[in-house]
């Protein structure tokens, strides 16, 4: 019961910022609920396999089958939904016009700090296994989930009313960070208790609003997973290290 109960309260929360959001005049609700429907449907495959240890195929310490739902349930959305052009997903390689420097500087800093962060403040033991799986699978499948298509969608619905430095977004900005956030922090019990884990919540909504503006201002989800990759990887690298 709780695998539904999680992912629908977290689009509960994030109602109000639907509803407030500056809209195109031209947008359609069908891309809202098509929003709404994917996260819950990105929920649930993900999260299945450790409800279910029987649906779990890999039977390793991380959660693969989960990741892998998830790239499956990607990949199936790109082929039956063609709304729009795939690229305004941010898949593309193509980056715009004077965004380099920008997203060059912003990895520099996050591979310092990531560093800095697990030599001097925070160290936990990884294996391998570890390494891999961040390597391959929440560092991509979350970006082309988050950034791409629930960003995607939501730009088809918002204005992109709001500005920092030369970055131009909208409210899905804002929507896709907290559900980042929340989908990291919120849990609820076999016994529905509600728990809200208030340092994950924040730290990842942070992140998710960063590389949000990541792909705004490149115009491509290649950014985000880059840097989605470093800050998942160098803790493990280095808990494996020492």
């Amino acid at each position: 019961m709780q695998i539904l109960l999680e992912p629908l309260i977290c689009i509960l929360i994030i109602l109000p910022l639907i509803y407030f959001g500056k809209k195109k005049e031209s947008y359609k609700s069908e891309f809202t609920l098509i929003f709404a429907l994917y996260f819950l449907m990105d929920s649930l495959v993900t999260v299945i396999p450790i409800q279910y240890p029987i649906l779990n195929l890999f039977n390793l310490q991380m959660n693969w089958q989960g990741k892998v739902n998830s790239y499956i349930l990607a990949f199936t959305f790109f082929f039956f939904y063609r709304k729009f052009p795939i690229d305004e997903y941010g898949f593309t390689l193509k980056q715009k016009e004077n965004s380099h420097k920008y997203f060059l500087k912003i990895l520099i800093g996050f591979t310092l700090f990531a560093l800095i962060y697990s030599h001097l403040i925070e160290r936990y033991s990884s294996e391998i296994e570890n390494i891999l799986f961040q390597l391959t699978m929440p560092s991509i499948v979350e970006e082309i989930v988050f950034r791409g298509i629930l960003l995607g969608l939501l730009n088809q619905v918002f204005i992109k009313s709001f500005r920092i430095g030369k970055t131009y977004f909208g409210m899905g900005v804002i929507i896709t960070s907290i559900l980042f956030g929340l989908w990291h922090g919120l849990s609820i019990d076999t016994s529905l208790g509600f728990n809200l884990y208030w340092v994950p919540l924040i730290y990842t909504t942070v992140i998710g609003f960063i590389l949000a503006l990541i792909k705004e201002r490149t115009g491509s989800i290649l950014g985000p997973i880059i840097l989605h990759i470093v800050i998942n990887t160098i803790p493990n690298v280095i808990g494996y290290i020492y």
